[in-house]
């Protein structure tokens, strides 16, 4: 799978439900409609930037790999 592809994936979806909430409740205004498909991709987008923090501060908490223990032993 292409790198970065969940990311453009979780945009278009926050804008698609966005768009689809700000529909339902304002009616069928485009500008509001637009609106919502904006604030929809970028929750998306804070949601990503959760994930990779997540991802990044577990990578650090893990051990060492056997390469460097061994590096120091000889």
């Amino acid at each position: 799978m292409l790198p970065g592809l969940h990311v453009v994936l979780t945009m278009f979806t926050g804008y698609l439900v966005g768009y689809a909430a700000f529909r339902a409740l304002f009616g069928h205004s485009p500008a509001m409609s637009a609106a919502g498909g904006i604030l929809g991709l970028v929750c998306g987008m804070l949601v990503e930037t959760l994930l990779f923090i997540v991802r990044s501060s577990s990578q650090d908490l893990r051990p060492k790999s056997s390469t460097s223990k061994l590096k120091k032993n000889q």
